[in-house]
């Protein structure tokens, strides 16, 4: 037995209510597959599917039609097999901020379940009954209800088979072209727009009516309606070729009669509607069914029921459904007294003598970066927190916003930033402007003797009373100094507040003939440009704004006001390459487009252009946070706990995946530049500590060679056993490091493991190498000594014991007989005596040749010692590398000898 709580718990829970209305809700239950005449018999008398299961399903019908709707199926089920049982109960429609769908209904009906028949059954709960009126063909009977129903008087239907019962909705269709009709553009462009609307009424056999470039289109039921929008959306899909703007409203029918009078009737403003895309109200939105999708034009805090205007668009696969999800606070959008707007800041809830921008500061050159880190979600919920606080407080609800801080005070700063060059927290700027660039801070701005400044002090605090004394005052200070521009813009501004904007526009007029400079005579226009698009004369403020640009090309806000001008006058359809254009040289217009009030008429023209930027710029985001996490997972892999390298870019990666979670087009921009970023960061502190390893490691094997070179010569070989042991081993570290990847973070690792053990080994080989060289120095001394003793001795030796004879046998002869005289005949002992002296002076010789002699001929010893072992490292290499060849010469040969065999095999099979 289907049973109605199972399908009340599928549907979804409307916590944020947005609309509610009450009406019919039907609970169907049946047995097998439901015949398709069901579902089609109630969706064409306005009925709405809110859920289904496999044996059962809820609708909802907003009029009485659903007893039509009724009678119907029951004539139908007379003459066909039909196992269906309905329940008819009263019941509240519920939709969502996000448009989900629920019902409310009593309590009593909510534990309900029902056995289905093998025919069609219709109970009718006696509070449906209670507001219907007479109804022909269809009268009522008291019923016992069944098993598992709610305990009430239920009812069912008696239906006269000779009755229509022909649904009784049926609505106007309007539909007007923008421009003016003596333009010869729009002439052209009405008349081929025309023959396309012509050729789907006719198609379709619809009534219509033309007077004074109004079409009036007659729909005589759902089925028609439902045809029209969609025939006139697809030849009206901007993608599908150029046509002429043109603004659609449907209407209930009531009591309306189709004549010429029917605009005046209906009560549109139509000039400020948004072509393209018609307005419909929600209840009859929702009757069009699936094919097409409701499209909320703004967040309102009030005034918002089923009875209120929507858009609809065509559903999945039509170019208009790619939209981004942006509800603008109708407060923000609304107009002023008059239809004006804000002259400083373009809101329309107030005026310019209540702008809270009149003292402000100028806004941080940062607003938009702060704007481009909001989430599309965050700024829908702070546009609903501007819309509460401006309906409850008004302006002082603005005010304090913009004091809390939050993210609705940066939304709300950054769009009253939209029109900085007209406010009058700039005019100081402007003043002392002496460039083409407004890059003047407040705080360098010198004031001289004019009383100007005093003045725009007075003006900035003046309170809306205030403003005819100041204005007397401004006009003293004109009649003192006639030739003073600043005097007479302020004087503009005073009447602007004052709403008297044919003398402001005057006095704009004035100080562009007394200013001396172009960026000052360029101001003054831009003035006179904005006045007129307040006042709604969009073509003469293009016009101007256009002349501004032409003096002033830096002024991108020039242009971006003349692109809005076109949007407010309805053809916003053509500016949006000029936008797409601006966004791609500064990707911060995206975020002031996407939040401007101002393009309010061409909302949906402008969303659907900027969410194709949008999917652009996310397109490879799911990517990009891969990336991102595959980047963490490096960083903290090479990089400890702790460490400065792991804090800094840890804090960047933190800030890049907030960033990424981010639905925001700047974000997405700033994703993909900053992973860049991080990575070259992260890249370069990798390749930094690789670098330092590396050189760490290159030190070591320096002190190595070294130590190596010290040893080399040591005269006692055999006692190296422990030394060698431990060289050996740092041999072994040092090979292995200078053969792996340090690129590897496994290696890296290692190796940074490895460098306190060789650290270790080479403190203990340098105080090995202490004493070693102590020894090998005393060796190499000793022998020295010793050698050039043994010579000087020698050669003393042999010259006493060869010069004494002589001079004894032959001095005579040889003129040295005083020599001999002194011999006398003690010759032996002489001799003695000279051999001590020769041993002393050969001594002392040998010490002194080898305390001078010792470095030269050790630094010769180790040179040569180094010289063999670069000889041998080389031979070694030279040796492999032949081998190398070799192989290669083997291989090259082996290969061709291969190919050649092939070939044989090839060309003799």
């Amino acid at each position: 037995m289907p049973k109605f709580a199972t399908l009340l718990s599928r549907m979804p829970q409307t916590k944020d209510v947005q609309m509610s209305t009450s009406g019919h809700v039907l609970w169907l239950a049946w047995q097998g597959t439901l015949s398709p005449a069901v579902p089609k018999t109630l969706a064409g008398y306005g009925g709405m599917d809110i859920c289904g299961d496999d044996d059962q399903s809820v609708w909802f019908f907003f009029t009485n039609d659903v007893f039509l709707a009724l009678a119907r199926l029951t004539i139908w089920g007379n003459f066909n097999a039909l196992p269906l049982t309905v329940q008819l109960f009263p019941g509240r429609l519920l939709l969502s901020s996000k448009q989900a769908a629920s019902i409310d209904i009593d309590a009593t009906l909510r534990n309900q379940e029902i056995l289905v028949g093998e025919n069609l059954e219709v109970w009718v709960h006696p509070k449906s009954r209670e507001n219907v009126q007479a109804m022909a063909g269809i009268s009522f009977e008291s019923r016992a209800a069944r098993q598992g129903m709610c305990a009430v008087d239920w009812l069912t239907m008696l239906v006269d088979a000779r009755m229509p019962y022909s649904s009784t909705q049926a609505w106007f269709a309007l539909i007007h072209p923008l421009g003016s009709p003596l333009d010869k553009a729009f002439q052209s462009g009405w008349e081929e727009s025309f023959k396309v609307i012509d050729e789907i009424l006719r198609a379709n056999k619809i009534k219509f009516l033309i007077h004074e470039y109004f079409l009036m289109v007659s729909l005589e039921n759902l089925l028609m309606l439902r045809t029209f929008l969609r025939d006139y959306l697809r030849a009206f899909d901007r993608e599908e070729g150029e046509v002429w703007p043109c603004v659609c409203v449907v209407a209930d029918r009531n009591n309306l009669n189709f004549t010429i009078d029917l605009p005046k009737k209906i009560g549109m403003q139509w000039d400020k509607l948004m072509p393209g895309f018609p307005y419909i109200s929600y209840r009859n939105a929702y009757l069009l069914g699936s094919d097409f999708v409701v499209q909320d034009l703004r967040y309102s805090h009030s005034d918002a029921g089923m009875d209120s205007w929507c858009n609809v668009l065509l559903g999945e696969g039509a170019s208009s459904i790619h939209s981004l999800p942006l509800r603008m606070a109708s407060k923000l959008t609304e107009q002023g007294e008059g239809g004006w707007e804000c002259f400083y800041c373009g809101i329309g809830s107030h005026t310019a003598a209540e702008c809270p921008t009149r003292r402000m500061r100028p806004s941080p050159e940062d607003i938009w970066e702060r704007v481009g880190e909001l989430d599309i979600e965050t700024i829908n919920e702070n546009f609903r927190d501007i819309e509460d606080a401006i309906t409850i407080d008004g302006v002082e609800g603005m005010n304090g916003i913009l004091s809390k801080g939050a993210p609705s005070a940066t939304l709300l700063e950054a769009i009253m930033d939209i029109t900085p060059i007209c406010q009058l927290r700039h005019v100081a700027r402007h003043w002392l402007n002496k460039t083409q660039n407004m890059d003047l801070a407040l705080e360098d701005i010198a004031r001289d003797e004019s009383p100007a400044w005093e003045l725009l002090d007075r003006l900035t605090a003046a309170s809306p009373e205030d403003l005819s004394d100041l204005e007397t005052r401004i006009g003293h200070a004109v009649q003192r100094y006639p030739r003073d521009q600043r005097l007479r813009l302020l004087q503009g501004f005073c009447c602007v507040e004052r709403k008297d904007f044919t003398r402001a526009e005057s006095c704009f007029r004035e100080a562009a003939t007394l200013a001396s400079m172009t960026p000052h005579q360029a101001w003054c226009e831009y003035l006179q440009a904005r006045l007129d698009e307040v006042e709604g004369r969009y073509a003469q403020a293009i016009e101007r704004y256009t002349q501004v640009r032409r003096i002033m090309p830096q002024w991108v806000d020039v242009q971006y006001r003349a692109l809005v001008c076109r949007v407010k006058m309805g053809f916003g359809e053509q500016v949006l390459e000029q936008f797409e254009q601006m966004i791609l040289k500064d990707p911060h217009c995206f975020n002031r487009i996407l939040i401007d009030p101002g393009l309010e008429r061409g909302r949906l023209l402008v969303l659907s252009m900027l969410h194709g930027l949008w999917s652009k710029a996310s397109e490879g985001l799911e990517d990009q946070k891969a990336s991102l996490d595959e980047l963490d997972k490096r960083m903290q892999s090479w990089f400890a706990e702790g460490t400065a390298e792991r804090d800094t870019l840890g804090g960047h990666m933190e800030e890049v995946k907030r960033l990424s979670v981010t639905q925001n087009y700047i974000a997405f921009l700033r994703v993909g530049d900053a992973q860049q970023e991080i990575r070259k960061e992260v890249e370069r502190e990798i390749e930094s500590h690789v670098e330092g390893l590396r050189n760490r490691y290159k030190r070591y094997l320096d002190a190595l060679q070294d130590i190596r070179d010290e040893a080399a010569w040591f005269p006692f070989p055999s006692t190296l056993k422990d030394f060698s042991k431990e060289f050996n081993q740092c041999a072994g570290y040092l090979n292995w490091a200078f053969a792996c990847n340090f690129g590897d973070v496994e290696a890296f690792t290692e190796a940074k493991q490895t460098l306190p053990k060789l650290a270790a080994l080479l403190r203990s080989l340098k105080k090995r190498l202490k004493v070693l060289r102590m020894v090998r120095d005393g060796t190499l001394f000793g022998l020295t000594l010793f050698k050039t003793f043994m010579w000087v001795e020698v050669l003393g030796l042999v010259l006493c014991f060869v010069g004494v004879p002589l001079v004894v046998f032959f001095g005579d002869k040889i003129y040295l007989g005083w020599l001999k005289s002194l011999l006398g005949d003690n010759q032996w002992s002489i001799q003695k005596v000279l051999t001590v002296i020769v041993t002393i002076i050969a001594l002392g010789i040998a010490a002194l040749r080898s305390t001078l002699a010792f470095d030269r001929q050790r630094e010769m010893l180790l040179s040569n010692a180094r010289a063999q072992r670069e000889r041998s490292q080389q031979a070694r290499v030279e040796a492999i590398r032949k081998k190398r060849l070799e192989e290669a010469e083997m291989e090259r040969k082996a290969k061709k000898q291969e190919a050649e065999m092939e070939l044989r095999r090839r060309l003799y099979g």
